[in-house]
């Protein structure tokens, strides 16, 4: 589950984000290609960033809560990558 705090800050950021779009300029030059796709790589970035805390989050919770689980496949794959 969610926590409402993630809510709030994820809502916060795409009001920023909207007041940001809503006061550029209109006759400015137009995006090219090239500034989308970098912020599209950022987007994506940020998004596999918040996956990785949560995923990370929810593990670290339920060892502290005592239910012990296997490692993940990707727990596995960046132990392995450690050694």
């Amino acid at each position: 589950m969610i926590q409402p705090i993630t809510l709030v800050t994820t809502g916060a950021f795409f009001v920023v984000l909207y007041f940001r779009y809503k006061s550029r300029p209109k006759n400015g030059p137009p995006r090219t290609k090239k500034q989308q796709f970098k912020t599209a790589k950022l987007l994506f970035a940020a998004i596999v960033a918040w996956l990785a805390i949560h995923y990370s989050l929810q593990h670290s919770i339920a060892q502290i809560d005592g239910n012990d689980q296997e490692p993940s496949f990707m727990e596995r794959v960046v132990a392995f990558l450690s050694k």
